[in-house]
């Protein structure tokens, strides 16, 4: 009976429609983060992490978003709404977060570059210990070096915190260059 269960289980893992998987890794001078993402369908999985050292800051992520993707002979537009949950320590407080938002990326007339953003929101009422808000934002500028496969950028982005104290902390902000591998 378990050898028989055992074959089911590899036989439906090698049977999933839809898997993709990326690794994205990008810094400036005193910032490194590095998410990894996994789609199934049409849902994106993903799991991050962002480390100052300038400020000795860092924020870990984990989301979900329900994406898909448009393509035309004018553009191809992928884009995502969901949400991702933040546990932060900043100018040593802690903070966690439920930010709602999306991300998208566009790139007109089909051609390797392409602009993307992202900005996700945390209110009062679903940021909890130290915190009162918390949101992302980010832009960035990139190219596709292998179609939908591996793509550079030049991105900004601001990641910000409000305090009980009535704080407000920026985790990061600036210009950062970075690498998106997809598999």
């Amino acid at each position: 009976m378990r050898h028989r269960i055992f074959l089911a289980a590899v036989a439906a893992g090698f049977s999933v429609p839809v898997l993709a998987d990326s690794l994205d890794i990008n810094l400036n001078n005193d910032t490194i983060q590095a998410t990894y993402a996994t789609a199934w369908r049409q849902a994106e999985f993903n799991v991050g992490f962002l480390s100052n050292t300038d400020q000795n800051d860092w924020a870990a992520s984990m989301g979900l978003l329900a994406s898909g993707e448009k393509q035309t002979a004018d553009m191809r537009l992928d884009a995502g709404l969901g949400g991702k949950v933040y546990y932060a320590n900043v100018s040593n407080q802690d903070v966690l977060a439920l930010g709602l938002g999306g991300q998208f990326s566009v790139h007109p007339n089909n051609m390797p570059f392409g602009f993307s953003g992202y900005l996700y929101y945390a209110p009062d009422v679903v940021t909890f210990m130290d915190g009162n808000k918390f949101w992302e934002w980010g832009a960035r500028v990139e190219f596709e070096v292998v179609k939908k496969t591996a793509n550079i950028y030049v991105g900004y982005r601001e990641m910000r915190a409000e305090l009980d104290n009535n704080n407000d902390v920026t985790v990061d902000s600036g210009a950062h260059v970075g690498v998106k591998i997809s598999f």
